[in-house]
């Protein structure tokens, strides 16, 4: 079987939200490009051993790999790997720790994805394999919802008003079966027909989320990290927002950004439910000090 190495995979850079970002250097695989690629190399061709019997399984024989660099940041790296067997071409991602990254193993999460991926099987990359360094995962075929934005400009408004509704009512669901998802980057949720798909296994975490409590803990959702937009009393604050478009942080205005929200939640909660989280929305949108 012959593995083929893309040019990319040994890049310090990385492509999200239509610019380059760079990798932090605590994180790169080495301090020069050929460093890195001997390393990175080396280490998918030994988890290619442990991993490809679970890709055989799936497709048959494999004749030739190719692997490129799709993403990477402080946790993990992804790459995509294009697998060709008899007659067939399937996608699947590899995830791999990276250097210095807060996860100490995969396997810390293995029940939680287990439970997870049980409940929500549309809505959840499914892993294959879980090592303690390594992840091999189902590829997802749909629209990263950092590709609405180019830099920090919303620009496909129509197409990011109808994630917001989908994301929302799949985080309630998750809510009602004792998760969060969290940190939230929107780079790791894809729109995959009219399904909301969670690819980053690592981010779901038990917690008792009162419903009281949702709408300002996902506040800023799916478009904008909730920290992002959290009311602050600091006079700067205020300043800074006064510059700032309100759809490009929500993805439309924020009187519409509220509505859609709470669509999202009356479409999969019973009404008692959705009127606690509706007064929660006007005592917490009340207490705002910017995006007025």
């Amino acid at each position: 079987m012959r593995v083929k190495f893309e040019d990319n995979i040994a890049s310090d850079t990385i492509e999200c939200w239509g610019i380059t970002v760079v990798i932090p250097r605590k994180h790169l695989f080495g301090s020069c490009r050929e460093e890195r690629r001997k390393v990175i190399s080396k280490k998918i061709c030994e988890k290619l051993d442990e991993v490809l019997p679970k890709i055989e399984r799936d497709l048959g024989e494999i004749f030739e790999i190719e692997v490129s660099l799709e993403s990477a940041w402080i946790r993990y790296y992804v790459f995509r790997l294009r697998c060709f067997g008899d007659g067939i071409v399937k996608d699947y991602a590899l995830n791999l720790l990276s250097p210095n990254s807060p996860i100490k193993s995969f396997k810390d999460y293995e029940r939680t994805i287990d439970d997870v991926v049980s409940k929500f099987p549309r809505n959840v990359a499914k892993p294959m394999v879980i090592l303690d360094d390594t992840i091999l995962q189902e590829w997802v075929d749909g629209i990263p919802l950092s590709d609405f934005k180019d830099g920090d400009v919303i620009v496909d408004e129509e197409g990011a008003k109808r994630c917001i509704p989908l994301t929302v009512s799949l985080l309630y669901k998750l809510k009602k079966a004792g998760y969060v998802y969290t940190p939230w980057e929107d780079y790791e949720v894809m729109l995959r027909g009219d399904d909301i798909v969670l690819l980053d296994l690592t981010r779901f975490k038990r917690m008792d989320l009162k419903d009281e409590d949702f709408f300002e803990f996902y506040f800023g959702v799916p478009f904008t990290s909730p920290d992002a937009v959290k009311p602050n009393p600091d006079p700067s604050y205020r300043l800074y927002w006064r510059g700032v478009s309100e759809k490009d942080y929500f993805g439309t205005s924020r009187e519409e950004y509220v509505r859609l929200f709470l669509l999202g939640v009356e479409r999969v909660c019973e009404r008692d439910e959705f009127e606690v989280i509706r007064k929660a929305s006007k005592i917490f949108l009340s207490d705002c000090v910017g995006l007025r």
